[in-house]
């Protein structure tokens, strides 16, 4: 197949005859295999263009608008031809293409838009993925709608599926009927080293010393080193670095991620001016699908930002991750298109053994719902297509829930008018909720203006202009402000003309039920305002800003903390935190509009004020009064309130005196939780059960209730809830019965039970009934010594389970030991302690044989007394 003038041969010209040979027959599939500069993006869709044009037009996906673009540019430079001609691109805000055109290179969403309204592609002889490795999440949904609409509608359309560093066995296995061609890359060597970063030292600390060890030495300085950084940030912060060192006059520096223009990412794929060199910080932009000129080293920090949703807070987040070992072959690839190169990696040598082997497909990480959206539109929950990895069940099932809240399915799932009108404007459906809604109110412009700064790169500089949004409205509006407004101002020209296109059909339904929706009309003031046909002039366009985000992003409408520091609560729950600098900081509340999710509080990128009364508005409306009781520390006592919420925002408060009792009761045991269970009125008597319980569950176990005290805090509603019914206050709490609580609801049976098992008090042979204490977990008698004379033993309690632990008492009340054998005490233990006490103690009776001398507490001379009195036996 004839290359242009003067075209150099590249690796995979030899595959080309197989290629088009497997490709010749209607309906067949090929998977293409080949490395980074194999040559696939160019001289593929130039052989099939020479070889089925007269057979339809050939469509080349591309994952992004500047990959498109370029590779159109190249197709053309290597026929010499002009674009919009046989070649020809259709990219968002720019197409060249023309009815002559063949072969048309489109991004993967625009080839969702044309396989939605024309599921057949009439005219077309042949669908190439290409760079499908990426496995973005347009490519994996548009290839299997694609599927099922060859298998239904098109048997003879051709598919290729080319890929660098994708596993091509498995892809082929998805695709049993496919053929598999493999092809070799470019011969030129890539010499890898590892540069692992010192102790402490910051990502780009380490970018420059490796500019500067591994570049700056060379004699080739006209080259071009690429170097890969995980996201925008951190390319800012290497722009800085390296503009602060004395050598940065000496090359050209070069910023290439997805926030540029159009324009200015082309300019970094420029070739270095003669002698110069060029550097480049790049994000995984540059890993495929684009050839930097040039390039010599490539300098990689291994690292990737993926954006991940979070199905908790419904929000998408930037995450940084390593870059997978696949990833990393591609960036490797880049330092060896045209001769040899070097590939510096700043990790170890180990630590690339132990990165994953590829990156996850998008498909399973981003937010769902423009999937469920496009999945609805074609008549499919997802469950009948043939997905290589399907999209998450229960997180497509959120999404159609959603969807059905913003109108754009109905209760069994279909499609809504609504909906098909979302689906046309090539919008998430959040902002296509937001222009359909704002149409009959006369705020079309205003909303398609912020649907173009919230979809396409933020003009601005945060760090400069801060966060908010009528910054942007100002920009946008500025004559002044370039090739970059006059973009924007085509594509809100061309969103306003798809939103009228779409107005005929939408009113001839009823309108959407949302709950993200304008206000349910429970007032007639607001129902009033909210008529379809007229506009609210009268607001303000902050306040018109800040409702038509409340349509797109109700979740987000957030509230500040009141420290005035940029820390807001979102009415998802979440936090949010802007730079204490931001203008915005010091707001009372924000309609936020862009947000990256990660962390406990998500970092606000985009937000407009939000008035409070707009807030209230929205709170009477869409929000809830609500009831509460609580637990005040100072007055230690339930309190009352009537709040009115907003989601997670709390915005007034009024006291409530008539509390449900179960609210009541709720809060005081929560207070009494804070305050700890020894505030209640415990008694020795209660105290006491509590502890004979607990011991009788511990050896028993049932019917017994376990009464430790952990257990009472946890199951406080349980054993005491009953007995706090109308109960306010801690001086409330001192009448509860506690004893009554702690039985419970056991039998009668048992509580007398539970005194022969463990009794209260124990006869002793004095005669007297000493108490048991249970403290301990152990029952234990406290008794004057000579009160057991004449007792060889206690029995143990429990049945015979739980010896007695025996306390015996001085004359004066003292521990003089402690026995839990008493038998064992009076043969061992006893002479002893008579030894030491007869002499402090005369006057009370010390025997030598304590078995049979009689038990008394009385001394001697009583004892003698009560002897003469009574006689002789």
């Amino acid at each position: 197949m004839p290359a242009g003038p003067g075209s150099a041969a590249l690796p995979i010209d030899p595959q080309l005859p197989a290629l088009i040979t497997a490709l010749q027959p209607s309906g067949s599939v090929v998977v293409l295999q080949a490395p980074p500069g194999a040559g696939k993006t160019t001289r593929v869709p130039l052989a099939l263009l020479d070889c089925l044009a007269d057979q339809g037009r050939i469509l080349l996906l591309e994952p992004r608008r500047l990959a498109a673009r370029h590779a159109a540019l190249r197709l053309c430079q290597e026929r010499g031809e002009t674009l919009g001609g046989r070649i020809g691109y259709r990219v968002r805000l720019d197409s060249r293409v023309s009815a002559a055109t063949r072969l048309e290179v489109l991004t993967g969403g625009l080839f969702l838009r044309q396989l939605q309204e024309d599921p057949e592609l009439a005219g077309v002889a042949c669908v190439i993925f290409d760079e499908f490795h990426e496995r973005s999440a347009e490519a994996d949904l548009g290839l299997a709608l694609l599927r099922q609409a060859r298998e239904l509608l098109r048997p003879d359309l051709r598919l290729l599926i080319m890929s660098a560093t994708l596993e091509a066995q498995p892809l082929q296995q998805h695709l049993p009927d496919s053929v598999l061609i493999r092809s070799e890359g470019r011969s030129w060597p890539v010499e890898v080293q590892h540069q692992p970063p010192r102790p402490q030292e910051r990502l780009e600390q380490q970018v420059v010393r490796a500019l500067e060890q591994h570049w700056l030495d060379t004699p080739q300085q006209q080259r071009t080193v690429l170097v890969f950084l995980p996201g925008r940030r951190e390319l800012l912060a290497c722009q800085r670095a390296i503009a602060a060192c004395a050598w940065v006059d000496s090359c050209e520096l070069a910023l290439l991620h997805g926030q540029l223009e159009l324009d200015e990412q082309s300019r970094a794929l420029e070739p270095a001016a003669p002698g110069r060199g060029k550097i480049v910080l790049a994000t995984a932009i540059a890993e495929s699908s684009l050839t930097i000129e040039g390039v010599e080293l490539v300098i990689d920090a291994g690292l990737s930002r993926r954006n991940r949703f979070d199905p908790g807070s419904g929000m998408d987040g930037l995450i940084t991750v390593a870059a997978s070992q696949a990833s990393a072959e591609q960036r490797r690839g880049r330092a060896g298109r045209l001769a040899p190169g070097r590939c510096l990696r700043l990790w170890s040598a180990a630590e690339q053994q132990r990165r994953p082997a590829f990156d996850p497909p998008e498909l399973l990480e981003v937010d769902p719902l423009p999937i469920a959206l496009q999945l609805a539109r074609w008549g499919s929950d997802g469950a009948d297509l043939a997905w290589l990895d399907a999209p998450p069940a229960a997180a497509l099932a959120e999404a159609r829930r959603l969807l059905q809240q913003l109108g754009a399915l109905d209760d069994q799932g279909r499609i809504t008018p609504h909906g098909r009108a979302l689906s046309s404007l090539g919008l998430h459906p959040r902002l296509g909720h937001m222009l359909l809604l704002a149409e009959p109110r006369g705020w079309l412009q205003l909303a398609c203006e912020l649907a173009v700064l919230l979809s396409e790169p933020d003009p601005l500089e945060r760090h400069l202009w801060g966060c908010d949004l009528l910054q942007r409205l100002d920009w946008l509006r500025h004559p002044g402000s370039g090739e970059r407004r006059r973009q924007r101002l085509r594509l809100q020209e061309q969103l306003q003309r798809q939103v009228l296109e779409a107005r005929h059909s939408r009113r001839q339904h009823s309108p959407p039920a949302s709950d993200a929706a304008p206000r349910p009309q429970r007032r007639p003031a607001a129902a009033d305002r909210l008529h379809p046909d007229r506009g609210d002039e009268q607001e303000p366009e902050d306040c018109r800003v800040a409702r038509l985000l409340s349509w797109a992003y109700p979740e987000r409408l957030a509230l500040s903390r009141g420290r005035a520091d940029g820390r807001f609560l979102m009415r998802n729950g979440r936090g949010a935190l802007l730079h204490p600098q931001d203008p915005l900081s010091g707001a009372e509340a924000l309609a936020i509009a862009a947000v990256d999710g990660q962390g406990t509080e998500a970092r606000v990128l985009l937000a407009a004020v939000l008035p409070r009364s707009l807030l209230l508005e929205l709170a009477a409306e869409q929000g809830q009064w609500i009831e509460r009781a609580r637990w005040d520390p100072t007055s230690r006592r339930v309190l009352g309130e009537r709040l009115c919420s907003l989601g997670a925002l709390e915005l007034e408060r009024s006291p409530w005196p008539r509390l449900d009792d179960q609210l009541a009761l709720a809060a005081l045991l929560a207070g009494l939780r804070q305050i700890g269970l020894e505030q209640l009125p415990w008694s020795e008597a209660s105290q006491t059960l509590r502890q004979r319980l607990q011991l009788a569950h511990a050896h028993l176990g049932e019917p017994w209730p376990d009464r430790s005290a952990a257990t009472l805090e946890q199951t406080l509603e349980l054993w005491l809830g009953p007995h706090l019914q109308g109960l306010r206050s801690l001086q409330d709490l001192q009448n509860v019965d506690l004893e009554s609580a702690l039985w419970g609801d056991l039998a009668w049976s048992l509580r007398q039970e539970l005194e022969r098992l463990l009794p209260q008090r124990l006869s002793v042979p004095s005669g007297r009934l000493v108490r048991l204490e249970y403290a301990s977990g152990e029952p234990v008698l406290a008794v004057k010594l000579q009160e057991l004379f004449g007792c060889p033993g206690l029995p143990p309690l429990l049945e015979g389970r739980l010896p007695i632990r025996v306390q015996l008492l001085s004359p004066a009340g003292r521990p003089a030991a402690i026995t839990c054998d008493l038998a064992s005490f009076w043969r061992q233990g006893y002479a002893e302690v008579r030894r030491e006490l007869r002499g402090r103690y005369p006057r009370h009776p010390w025997p030598e044989d304590p078995i049979g001398a009689e038990a008394t507490a009385l001394t001697q001379a009583a004892l003698a007394r009560r002897q003469s009195r009574s006689g002789p036996a």
